[in-house]
C-alpha cells in the first residue's frame, strides 16, 4: 500500500480510537504539563535566590568573595564609635589633673599665709593681719562676756569684803594697830565714792552668809600686808583675781584695772611678784556665782607703808574706785 492511503485511513480511524486509548492519552498531554509547570517554577526559585543569575557562575550573594563589599561598608561604623570613648576618657583624666592641681595650690596657699612670718609680707600686710586678728579675737571675748550672764543679772552691784571682819582682826603690829581697822577704815570709803557714783554697794564680812552664790557686777576684798619687817623691797600692793571658766578674762581685766588706776592715783609700787597662793585661792571665790567677777587686793605693807595706810585711807579709797570704774565702765588700760 501506498504513504497516501496510509495517512488517509490514520485520519479517518483519528475519531474512532478506543476509549482506554482517548485516556491514556489525555494523562500524557497531563504529565507533561505538571513537569512544565515545576521546571518553570524551579527556574523562578532560582532566579529569586540568585538575583542576576551570577550564582551560577561562582557569583553573586552566596559567593563570600561577593560579600566583602558588604563587610567593608559596615566595619567603618563600629571603628567611628571608638574615638568617642577614647576622647571622653582623656577629658575625665584631665579634668580630674586639674582639679587636683586646683585644690592642691588652695591648700598650699593657706598654709602660707599662716605659717608665713609676718615681715616676710610686703608693706605693712603682715600688721595689718595681726590687727585683724587681735580685733576678732577681742570681739569674741566682749560677745561671749556679754552673752553668759544669767537674765536680770546684778550687773550694777558692788561687793565689798572688808577684810577680817566678823572672824578675826587679822595682821596686828607692836604698837597696836590691826589689819581690822585699816580694812574698814578704807572700804568705808570705796561705799561711799561708789554709791555716789550710782552704784548699789554692800560691804561684807570676812565668811558672810551672803557670800553664797552672791551675784554682782563684780567683788572685791580689800586687805592689808604684814606689820613685819621682811626686807626694804616689802612695800607697795597686790591684786589677784578670781580667774574660773566662766569669767576669767573679766577679772583678768579687773586685775589690769586696778593695778592700773590703783598705783597712779596712790603712787605705790605695783608688788605683782609676791602674789601668793592665799591670794590666788582665795576662799570667797569659790562661794560666789560663778558669772560674778571677783578680786582682792592687798592695799600696802603695815610695816614700810604704814604711814599711808593709817593717814590717807581716803586716798587709797580712790585709787580703788578708780580701777573699780575703769573695770566696771570697760575704760583702756596702759600695759607696761
Amino acid at each position: 500500500m501506498s504513504r497516501q492511503m496510509h495517512q488517509i485511513d490514520d485520519d479517518e480511524n483519528a475519531g474512532k480510537a478506543a476509549p482506554w486509548q482517548r485516556q491514556k492519552a489525555q494523562e500524557g498531554k497531563q504529565s507533561n504539563r505538571f513537569f512544565e509547570q515545576r521546571a518553570e517554577e524551579s527556574a523562578e526559585s532560582r532566579k529569586a535566590r540568585a538575583g542576576s543569575g551570577a550564582e551560577d557562575q561562582g557569583m553573586g550573594l552566596g559567593n563570600p568573595f561577593e560579600n566583602w563589599g558588604l563587610s567593608s561598608e559596615r566595619k567603618p561604623k563600629v571603628e567611628q564609635a571608638k574615638p568617642k570613648t577614647a576622647s571622653k576618657g582623656v577629658m575625665s583624666v584631665v579634668w580630674r589633673t586639674l582639679s587636683t592641681v586646683v585644690s592642691a595650690g588652695v591648700i598650699a596657699a593657706s598654709l602660707f599665709s599662716l605659717w608665713m612670718p609676718a615681715n616676710f609680707l610686703p608693706g605693712n600686710l603682715g600688721q595689718e593681719m595681726v590687727d585683724a586678728v587681735a580685733v576678732d579675737e577681742m570681739v569674741a571675748q566682749t560677745e561671749i562676756a556679754e552673752g553668759v550672764l544669767p537674765e536680770n543679772f546684778p550687773t550694777n552691784k558692788i561687793g565689798i569684803v572688808v577684810g577680817h571682819r566678823g572672824h578675826d582682826s587679822g595682821a596686828v603690829c607692836s604698837n597696836g594697830l590691826t589689819e581690822l581697822e585699816i580694812n574698814s577704815n578704807v572700804a568705808t570709803y570705796v561705799q561711799q565714792k561708789l554709791i555716789k557714783a550710782g552704784y548699789e554697794v554692800e560691804l561684807l564680812d570676812e565668811f558672810d552668809s551672803r557670800l553664797k552664790n552672791y551675784q554682782a557686777g563684780m567683788l572685791l576684798s580689800i586687805h592689808a600686808d604684814s606689820c613685819d619687817y621682811i626686807n626694804d623691797s616689802a612695800t607697795g600692793f597686790k591684786v589677784a583675781g578670781a580667774f574660773s571658766q566662766k569669767n576669767d578674762q573679766s577679772s583678768s581685766r579687773l586685775v589690769q584695772c586696778i593695778a592700773d588706776r590703783y598705783a597712779k592715783v596712790t603712787g605705790l609700787r605695783y608688788h605683782y611678784q609676791s602674789v601668793t597662793t592665799d591670794m590666788t585661792s582665795y576662799h570667797v571665790f569659790d562661794e560666789i556665782n560663778p558669772y560674778t567677777t571677783a578680786g582682792i587686793i592687798e592695799i600696802g605693807f603695815m610695816n614700810l607703808d604704814q604711814e599711808i595706810l593709817t593717814t590717807k585711807p581716803e586716798l587709797l579709797a580712790e585709787g580703788i574706785v578708780e580701777g573699780i570704774s575703769c573695770y566696771m565702765n570697760n575704760e583702756e588700760v596702759q600695759t607696761p
